[in-house]
């Protein structure tokens, strides 16, 4: 097989990882709509008190619609410096994969409680699993990223690669934090994920040569 061919055949298995991924993304991020409700009122002045005391429903679905997008975000961005694929690459998209899907439920369990009894616990689910969702971008980046696979476009040093695992490295640290925090305050432990979310959307700068 010639090298055109054979670039041809690795951008054509790298396209369907991400084509299958998009789906995916799509699907989560849908259902969280699902968690607002349509309140049932006889009057308007009522209408408005429930649409009111609905804020948890609408701060957990901007949270986490948030966090599904940027996710898709940085999924891209890792994709567009892998090149090719192989079996553990596959499993640890999965993972990943995994882990966006369950999003619309810990959103539902914060929609629900935050503010309420329980709210500690539905913060702590939350939050928890934002840090299994940032454990499991580490390990499919920090697989990808190996030198010694040569999954990648660019060498490992390329400053791409290093400002994205700079950008990633104390992501579980704060996405740890977060979980703390929701045992002492739900709510600011849920604005920290939202604004861990805002930081991953800003393209990562490569860290400064010595």
């Amino acid at each position: 097989m010639s090298d055109a061919n054979l670039s041809s055949q690795t951008e054509k298995e790298t396209g369907r990882i991400e084509a299958f991924s998009d789906g995916v993304y799509a699907i989560a991020i849908t259902l969280l709509v699902l968690e607002l409700k349509v309140p049932h009122s006889p009057s308007g002045a009522l209408l408005r008190s429930a649409l009111v005391e609905q804020w948890p429903s609408y701060v957990a679905f901007l949270v986490s619609f948030l966090t599904i997008g940027i996710m898709w975000i940085n999924h891209h961005r890792l994709f567009t410096l892998i090149r090719r694929s192989d079996d553990g690459l596959l499993v640890l998209n999965g993972l990943q994969l995994l882990t966006v899907t369950v999003v619309p439920f810990p959103t539902a369990l914060v929609a629900a409680y935050i503010g309420h009894d329980g709210g500690r616990l539905a913060a702590a689910i939350y939050t928890g699993w934002s840090l299994v969702i940032g454990a499991a971008y580490n390990l499919l980046w920090r697989y990808a990223a190996s030198p010694s696979r040569r999954l990648l476009r660019v060498p490992p040093d390329d400053p791409s690669v290093l400002s994205i695992q700079a950008q990633y490295r104390f992501g579980p640290l704060f996405y740890g934090v977060a979980f703390a925090l929701a045992f002492v305050s739900p709510e600011l432990a849920i604005g920290l994920c939202g604004a861990l979310a805002i930081y991953y959307a800003i393209p990562p700068k490569a860290p400064p040569k010595r």
